[in-house]
């Protein structure tokens, strides 16, 4: 899936490799998904110079440079492939085209070789127009140019380059600084949202919609964009009260980036092609080297085929989401959570059984979890515990039903809840208030933060959610805690079915300092659930029955079978506050597991403030209780 492009095609080339290693044009690969055999061709990635562009790649034991150009000469367009290849062992051979009936009508197309190795030779057979190479022991540059209906020939007939030079940084593409002042949000409870204004009227009308954010260890932010961009934003975490931030351009042209990583001082992103490492060889503050890190996954070119979020465990190693829910690879390397080495060279399936997952998280001590959405079977939102190997039962269909119940996720959330998951984080930092150790879930759909609350039974997580009381402007689908303030920054868009009323948005989440008024724990017991909030609560008041209410149903484990427990009102027999003036104890009729069990509750701390707030979560064991 890519850009269609416009204007009269002049010639063209199918889908076959584009080099050949022993005179033939066929496709090796088998199944005809993901790159060429290593032995056959490597993509190394894109040098930028200036307006210039030059390919790496290799083919067989042959390192190559390439670099693209097109001009007009008298009025014909001329498209030149510029060449420098260092030795090899065998011969060679480029396709430059295909020859087809319907475009030969536009005139015949004519090629010209200027400075190849002696005993090269350009053919046409079977349709095809290409370029032998013969072997050699030294480093050569040329160029091919096509023209159509005219002679071929470059503007000026140029000096042919050595590439070379093109590989060590060069002119900057946007060397000015755009700078901005966000706007502090109210400090009316514990956390405070402060909006970090985006440079959305900048010279390139470049679209900020942003869809992941990272930081290097100096403060500096780096976000990426869902149509290709990576900015880096300086300023952030160093100016708490008036949020001034520059903001510079460091790359364009990636496929679609839904998660970064910042390891060792470079940044990292992930697209649907690959698994992207940016280098800024002249420290010019740009990107001057879009080096293929990996890219093995196999592609469908599906529409929906996103590749979601990017962390790094302890050894170093990557993990992403990759989607695709109307057709299944048959190399099974889509909706899945991938792998790859420290150092790029290996990829594996790390689980599957996803429908669209937006975002994972890993915590410091290796717990990992990830959220699916609706659809295709899926009832509702799952946030699941995430295990290398596991299975989780969706499997890519056109139909209304790929999803098989084979794992019982943390919780689900109900569709007026959140609807489409973003990623979730655990919290890491020592100065974000009361939460440390607490795993959070954002909302792209609902534009929400929330806090998972967890209890684990019998080695299975389950748990109650509850919402932070903020209003975010866009999806909400990343967030990351910033190595200096230790507050939590967050960035989402608009897109495809969501409450957003802003194309992108950059946020920081602080904490005040003020009263936590918001669940903190839970426990199932034998007979009903403990609440935990996060200040001491008013006894008498929050105790009385009245202030709870709730209900309780079961998804179906099989469509279209019945579920156990029709949505029905949450039988509570009673209510009080434990001797720690925090927990409530809540009794229930029957309490058994439940996949949906919500609560609506209007409290009063100790202070007398009133609480109001509402939880959504999943029973999935009770202790002593069977299934």
């Amino acid at each position: 899936m890519g850009p269609t492009p416009a204007g009269k095609m002049q010639f063209t080339t199918g889908r076959r490799p584009g080099w050949s290693l022993d005179g033939s044009w066929d496709d090796p690969r088998e199944p005809r998904e993901g790159p060429l055999p290593r032995d056959v061709a490597k993509y190394r990635g894109v040098y930028l110079h200036g307006r210039s562009v030059v390919v790496s790649y290799t083919v067989g034991d042959c390192e190559v440079l390439e670099m693209p150009e097109g001009t007009l000469v008298e009025g014909r367009a001329c498209f030149t492939r510029n060449f420098t290849m260092g030795p090899s062992k065998r011969d060679l051979s480029v396709l430059l085209a295909e020859e087809t009936g319907a475009l030969e009508k536009n005139g015949r197309l004519e090629t010209s070789v200027d400075g190849a190795p002696r005993g090269s030779k350009l053919s046409r057979k079977d349709g095809l127009v290409f370029l032998r190479l013969p072997a050699r022991a030294g480093r050569v540059s040329f160029r091919i140019t096509l023209s159509r209906g005219g002679e071929a020939r470059t503007a000026g007939e140029k000096k042919i380059a050595d590439l070379e030079a093109f590989t060590r940084g060069g002119p900057g593409r946007w060397e000015k600084t755009l700078n901005t002042s966000g706007k502090r949000g109210e400090d009316s409870g514990a956390y405070a949202l402060d909006t970090l204004t985006a440079p959305d009227d900048n010279p390139w009308g470049a679209w900020l919609r942003f869809s992941a954010v990272d930081f290097f260890a100096d403060g500096r932010a780096a976000l990426t964009t869902w149509d290709g961009d990576v900015w880096v934003v300086s300023g952030i975490g160093s100016d708490r009260e008036h949020l001034k931030m520059s903001w510079r351009r460091y790359a364009t042209g990636l496929q679609m980036p839904l998660g970064i990583r910042i390891v060792k001082g470079k940044i990292y992103t992930v697209g649907r092609d690959q698994l992207t490492r940016l280098h800024d060889i002249d420290d010019d503050g740009e990107a001057d080297f879009y080096e293929n890190f990996n890219n093995d996954a196999g592609l469908t070119l599906q529409r929906h085929e996103f590749v979601m979020d990017l962390h790094t465990d302890k050894e170093g190693n990557f993990y992403y989401c990759r989607s695709g829910h109307y057709i299944k690879s048959q190399r099974g390397e889509n909706c899945c959570v991938m792998k790859v080495s420290p150092d790029g060279a290996k990829l594996e399936v790390f689980a599957r059984g996803f429908r669209e997952t937006n975002g994972m998280s890993l915590s410091p001590e290796g717990r990992m979890t990830i959220g699916d959405n609706e659809g295709n079977g899926i009832p509702q939102t799952p946030v699941y515990e995430l295990k290398r190997g596991g299975y989780y039962g969706f499997e890519p269909t056109m139909t209304p039903n790929g999803y098989k119940w084979v794992v019982d996720p943390i919780c689900w959330l109900p569709h007026d809840f959140d609807r489409s998951a973003g990623g979730q984080n655990w919290v890491t930092s020592d100065s974000w208030g009361p939460m440390k150790g607490a795993l959070l879930h954002t909302s792209y759909g609902h534009c929400s933060l929330y806090r998972i609350l967890l209890d684990e039974v019998e080695g299975q997580l389950q748990g109650l959610v509850t919402k932070f009381p903020l209003r975010f402007e866009s999806g909400i689908m990343r967030s990351r805690f910033h190595p200096r303030d230790g507050q939590l920054y967050l960035c989402g868009l608009r897109g495809y079915d969501t409450n957003a009323v802003r194309d992108g948005g950059f946020y920081r989440v602080r904490y005040t300092g003020k009263t936590l008024r918001m669940p903190t724990g839970w426990k199932t017991r034998p007979g009903g659930i403990d609440i935990s909030f996060g200040c001491d609560l008013d006894a008498e008041f929050s105790g009385n029955a009245s202030r709870w209410s709730g209900q309780w149903y079961d998804i179906p484990r099989a469509t279209p079978r019945e579920p156990k427990r029709k949505k029905a009102k949450l039988p509570i027999t009673g209510v009080r506050v434990l001797p720690d003036r925090r927990t409530v104890s809540i009794d229930i009729r029957d309490f058994g597991p439940a996949t949906n069990i919500s609560f609506r509750y209007r409290l009063k701390d100790a202070e007398g403030e009133m609480m109001r707030g509402e939880l959504h979560g999943t029973v999935n064991r009770v202790p002593g209780k069977d299934r």
